[in-house]
C-alpha cells in the first residue's frame, strides 16, 4: 500500500506525541521518546522540527492557538445568548480560564523551561499579543479590564509559581467576583 504523505498531518502527530510525553516525562522529554510515541523515525521528527526548543516553541504556539479558539466559542456563546454588551470576550476569558482542558496545565509546566530562551520568548508574546487588544477593544475601562485579565493569567499561572491554590470555594468567589466586575 502506497503511504501518503501530508507533513500537517505528521506535525499535528508530533505535537500531540510531544504533549503525551511532556505529561508523562515532564520537561526532561526526550526527541526519541516523542518520535516513538509518534510512530516516527527520529530522522522524521527532525525534518519537522529540527531541535527539541524548535519542538516545544511549536508546542507552545499551538496551545496559544486552543486557547485563543476556546475563547472565541466562548465569546460566540456569550453573544448569542447576551448580545454584543462591553465585557463580553472577557467573560469568555474568564469562562476559559476557570475551565482548564485536561492534561492543559501539566503542558504549561513542562513548558516553562521556554522561559531561559529570549528568542522563543519574543514569538510566545508576539502570539499572544491579541490577548491585550481584545481587553482594549472589550468596551470596558482599561484598568478594569486589564486587572480581571491579569487576575485570570495568575490563576493558571500560580501552580508554576507555588502560589497557593484559593481551594474550590475561593476559586469560585474569584470567578463570580470578576463576571461581576465585567458587567458593572
Amino acid at each position: 500500500m502506497t503511504r501518503t504523505r501530508n507533513p500537517e498531518l505528521t506535525r499535528a502527530a508530533l505535537l500531540d506525541a510531544a504533549g503525551r510525553v511532556l505529561q508523562t516525562q515532564g520537561a526532561a522529554l526526550s526527541l526519541d521518546a516523542v518520535a516513538r510515541e509518534a510512530g516516527v523515525s527520529k530522522g522524521g521528527l527532525l525534518h519537522h522540527y529540527p531541535s527539541r526548543e524548535a519542538l516545544l516553541s511549536a508546542l507552545a504556539h499551538e496551545l496559544i492557538a486552543r486557547f485563543r479558539a476556546c475563547v472565541e466559542q466562548a465569546r460566540a456563546r456569550e453573544v448569542a445568548a447576551h448580545g454584543g454588551a462591553p465585557g463580553a470576550w472577557l467573560r469568555a476569558y474568564i469562562e476559559v480560564s476557570f475551565t482548564p482542558q485536561a492534561g492543559e496545565e501539566a503542558l504549561i509546566a513542562a513548558l516553562a523551561p521556554l522561559a531561559g530562551h529570549p528568542e522563543l520568548l519574543a514569538g510566545l508574546r508576539a502570539a499572544q499579543a491579541f490577548v491585550v487588544e481584545e481587553v482594549e477593544a472589550d468596551g470596558l475601562p482599561p484598568g478594569r479590564a486589564h486587572a480581571i485579565r491579569l487576575a485570570c493569567d495568575a490563576l493558571a499561572l500560580g501552580p508554576l509559581t507555588g502560589v497557593p491554590d484559593l481551594g474550590a470555594e475561593g476559586r469560585a468567589a474569584l470567578r463570580e467576583q470578576l463576571l461581576a466586575w465585567t458587567r458593572g
